[in-house]
C-alpha cells in the first residue's frame, strides 16, 4: 500500500510511533535521579546520557531522511522496532554507567532517529491538500510522548526499580513500533525525484542557514527544561512523581498548542507563528528561576509547554512553506542535526553550570542565553514581500510555492 493510498493510516502510525520512541528519548528526564543512584554517578553526569540520546536522535535525521526518500520508510521503522527495545534492555543489564549510557543513547536515540524525519517527510508527501495542518498533527506524537512518558516511567521505577522498568518499557516499545511497520510506505516518498536540492545546495541558502542556526540555539534552550525540570523541582522539595507530573503538564500544553495553532497558521502562515512560539518559549524561562512551589512551577510548565509545542510542531510546516516539499526530508534532516547540536550542548552545559555553581538558576540562565541567540538568528531570515502566506526566507528573496 503506497503513501498516497493511505495517508490517514500513515498519519496514525506516525503519531503512535513517535509517541513511543520520542517519549523514551525526550520524556525520561525524571529518570536522571534513579540513573545516578543506580550507577553511582552525579546528576550532571547522568544528564549527559539523556543529552546524548537527544543528540543521536536528531543528528540521524540527516542520514535517515535521504534514505527514506530512496528506499522507503518501512525498513527504518522496522529497524527502530529493534533498536529502541534493544537500548532499553542494555540499560536494564548494564554493569556500569558507560555501557548503560552508550546503549540507551544509541538504541533509543538511534531508533527514534529512524522515525521522526522519515515519517514527517512521508506525511508531507502524502497530503497534497492541507499539508500544513497534517504536518502539525504528525508532530502530535512528540507532544503526546511528554504527557505519557514522565509519569509512566516514574510509576514503573517505584515498584520495579530502574532495571525492571526498562524491561517493561522495552516490551511496550517492541509491540507498538512493530505494529506501526505495515503502515509505513515501502517505497520512496517521491521527494527523491530528479532536480531535488542536494546537501550543498540546501546549505548554500543563507536563509536556510539562519533557520538552522536558530534551531541550534532554541533547541539548546528547549531541552534544558525537558531534562532538568523534574530534578529542579526535587531541589525545591518536590517529590519525583510530582516533578514528573510537571513535565507531563508541559507535554499536555505542548500537544494542545500543536492543534490550537492550526487556524493561526492558516491566517498568518507557519513561519510567523513558528517565530512567535520561539520568542514566548524563551521568555517563559524567566518564570522558571524564581518558581518555588508546585503552583509556580506548574504555571511555568504550561506556558513553556504551549510555546514549545508551537515551535516544534511547526518546524516541518515551516520548512515546507518556505522551501517546498522537494527534498523536504533532507532539509528536515539538516534542521534536526542543528537541533541535535542544541540538544547535546544545552542540557549538559546547564547541568554542569548549575552543579559547579551550586545554583540551579545559573543553569536556567544558560538556557535563556541560548534562546535569545536562537531568536536573533530567526529574525535574520528575510521573508521578502508578504503574500497570503509568508514567502521564502531565502537570502535571494525569491518566493516559493506555499504549502497547500
Amino acid at each position: 500500500m503506497t503513501t498516497a493510498q493511505a495517508p490517514g493510516r500513515l498519519l496514525t502510525a506516525t503519531v503512535a510511533a513517535t509517541a513511543v520512541a520520542l517519549g523514551l528519548a525526550t520524556g525520561t528526564g525524571p529518570l536522571a535521579g534513579p540513573v545516578a543512584a543506580t550507577f553511582g554517578v552525579g546528576p550532571g553526569t547522568a544528564s549527559v546520557m539523556f543529552a546524548a540520546t537527544l543528540a543521536t536522535m536528531l543528528a540521524l535525521g540527516t542520514v535517515t531522511g535521504p534514505l527514506a526518500e530512496r528506499h522507503g520508510v518501512r525498513p527504518l521503522v522496522a529497524l527502530a522496532a529493534v533498536l529502541v527495545p534493544g537500548g532499553l534492555l542494555v540499560l536494564a543489564a548494564a554493569p556500569g554507567f558507560p555501557v548503560a549510557a552508550a546503549g540507551f543513547a544509541l538504541g533509543v536515540g538511534g531508533g527514534a532517529g529512524c522515525l521522526f524525519v522519515p515519517l514527517q517527510a512521508a506525511v508531507g508527501s502524502a497530503f497534497e491538500r492541507r499539508r500544513g495542518p497534517a504536518l502539525v498533527v504528525a508532530t502530535g506524537g512528540a507532544g503526546l510522548a511528554t504527557v505519557i512518558a514522565p509519569p509512566a516511567t516514574v510509576a514503573l521505577v517505584a515498584p520495579l526499580g530502574l532495571r525492571g522498568a526498562a524491561v517493561v518499557l522495552a516490551v511496550v516499545a517492541a509491540v507498538v513500533l512493530g505494529a506501526c511497520v505495515p503502515a509505513a510506505p515501502a517505497g520512496g516518498s517521491g521527494n527523491g525525484a530528479p532536480g531535488q536540492p542536494g546537501l550543498r545546495a540546501v546549505l548554500a541558502d543563507r536563509g536556510f542557514r539562519r533557520l538552522g542556526l536558530g534551531a541550534v540555539g532554541l533547541s539548546a534552550a528547549m531541552f534544558v527544561p525537558v531534562v532538568h525540570l523534574a530534578p529542579f523541582a526535587a531541589l525545591r522539595g518536590i517529590d519525583l512523581a510530582t516533578g514528573a507530573a510537571l513535565v507531563a503538564a508541559a507535554g499536555a500544553a505542548s500537544l494542545a498548542a500543536r492543534l490550537a495553532v492550526v487556524p493561526a497558521v492558516a491566517r498568518w502562515g507557519a513561519f510567523a507563528v513558528f517565530r512567535a512560539g520561539a520568542v514566548v518559549m524563551t521568555l517563559s524561562l524567566g518564570l522558571w528561576a524564581p518558581a518555588h512551589g508546585v503552583a509556580a512551577l506548574a504555571g511555568f510548565a504550561l506556558v513553556f509547554g504551549g510555546a514549545h509545542g508551537t515551535f516544534v510542531g511547526l518546524t516541518g510546516a515551516t520548512a515546507a512553506e518556505l522551501f517546498g516539499v522537494l527534498g523536504l526530508g533532507r532539509r528536515l534532516g539538516v534542521l534536526h542535526l542543528a537541533a541535535a547540536v542544541g540538544g547535546l550542548v544545552g542540557p549538559g552545559t546547564a547541568g554542569f553550570v548549575a552543579e559547579a555553581s551550586a545554583s540551579p538558576p545559573a543553569g536556567i540562565a544558560v538556557a535563556a542565553a541560548f534562546g535569545v541567540g536562537g531568536c536573533a538568528a530567526l529574525w535574520g531570515c528575510r521573508t521578502g514581500q508578504r503574500r497570503s502566506v509568508p514567502a521564502t526566507c531565502s537570502s535571494t528573496g525569491r518566493k516559493t510555492e506555499p504549502a497547500r
